[in-house]
């Protein structure tokens, strides 16, 4: 890699992970910012420092999109909610990398039909895509492949993220995506269940197919704790009678046997779950669980400083998510072979502080 190299990268939305990775391009000593794409009227004309508590910039916010690719950016993160297909197709076919949260981590299996139509337009264009984040991904896929090298015979493989919600404030993630603060009803019904399904199935795929295998059965589960009383939070009243803790379990087993298994435990009180109907017993109010079971048995904990407030957890949670993203930019503008890049084709993601590289 060539770490004098450097890459003109546009910041594409402003929300709680595009502001997060906003400030990761203006940090990052190999990016440079050319263009930050904002959708309401308070965030458009204003520097882009400004609009993240840093000094200024020079570069200036824009809602248009036309003026934005006129930029000839390198790689655009693009981190809009919810995503435009069509549009990451026009960034890709038209020469400019991308990279992004949006669920596009393994998308082969479980949309093909978009698949085909990214893929294309990389081909077009000479670009890449790649989907990175925090989970899914990097603590659903590619730690657990990470560490089942340790392993020989893996029976089971499980990812479980437990997540205090009442600080994060993205309507859109906690009403929609998780479910909280609707009825059992509502849940139930919700279109977008479907679609959060295949998901979680992406990094299972993944995890398959690091490990030389693919998935032949499926099994999801899902149940809830509703509130007891009503809640304040990020993102209004939970009201009693509405979901308070979101339980998804997605598993699939591959063909030798082994399960992968993607588990969410999400909710909107402390750990005493005191406000809730019951309670569920589970090790910690925010982070991450990976175990893998075989025989070698392993249980790997990550999660933000504990000494941290809950509102500092969830922000700094949230930042991860960005940062990862801009820290892949250079790899996937330099990666051959035009197309969607997993991690699966990528080298380490890693920080960078500076531009050094030893003589070797």
């Amino acid at each position: 890699m060539d770490v004098t190299k450097r890459y003109r990268t546009v910041a594409w939305a402003t929300g709680v992970v595009g502001s997060a990775a906003l400030k990761r391009i203006i940090a990052h000593p190999q990016l440079d910012l050319v263009g930050v794409k904002v959708y309401s009227d308070d965030k458009a004309g204003r520097d882009a420092g400004e609009l993240v508590g840093l000094p200024p910039t020079g570069v200036v916010t824009t809602m248009d999109v036309d003026e934005i690719l006129a930029l000839r950016p390198d790689c655009i993160v693009y981190s809009p909610m919810p995503w435009d297909t069509a549009e990451m197709a026009r960034i890709l076919r038209g020469g400019t990398h991308i990279v992004t949260p949006c669920p596009f981590w393994f998308p082969f299996i479980q949309d093909p039909e978009t698949t085909a139509l990214l893929t294309e337009a990389c081909r077009d264009g000479g670009t890449n895509l790649h989907a990175s984040g925090t989970n899914p991904g990097g603590i659903a896929e590619r730690f657990p492949l990470t560490f089942s090298g340790w392993c020989n015979r893996i029976d089971r493989i499980t990812m479980t993220e437990y997540g205090d919600c009442r600080d994060y404030g993205s309507v859109g993630v906690i009403r929609e995506l998780m479910n909280l603060g609707k009825t059992p009803e509502e849940a139930m019904n919700n279109p977008i269940k479907e679609a959060l399904t295949s998901f979680w199935y992406e990094p299972i795929e993944m995890i398959a197919e690091g490990l030389g295998s693919e998935i032949v059965d499926y099994a999801q589960h899902h149940d809830f704790i509703l509130a007891a009383e009503p809640i304040e939070t990020a993102v209004g009243t939970i009201e009693a009678g509405t979901i308070g803790l979101n339980h998804y379990r997605h598993v699939g087993r591959t063909r030798e046997g082994t399960e992968i298994v993607q588990e969410q435990v999400w909710f909107m009180d402390d750990l005493s779950m005191g406000r809730l109907e019951s309670r569920m017993d589970i090790p910690r109010a925010s982070g991450w669980r990976i175990h893998v079971e075989g025989d070698v048995e392993l249980v790997v904990d990550v999660e933000v400083a504990p000494d941290l407030t809950q509102p500092e957890k969830t922000a700094q949670g949230m930042s991860t998510v960005g940062f990862h993203c801009v820290n892949a930019v250079p790899d996937v503008c330099d990666a051959p072979d035009p197309g969607i890049k997993t991690y699966l084709d990528l080298p380490m993601t890693t920080g960078r502080i500076g531009t050094h590289r030893t003589r070797r």
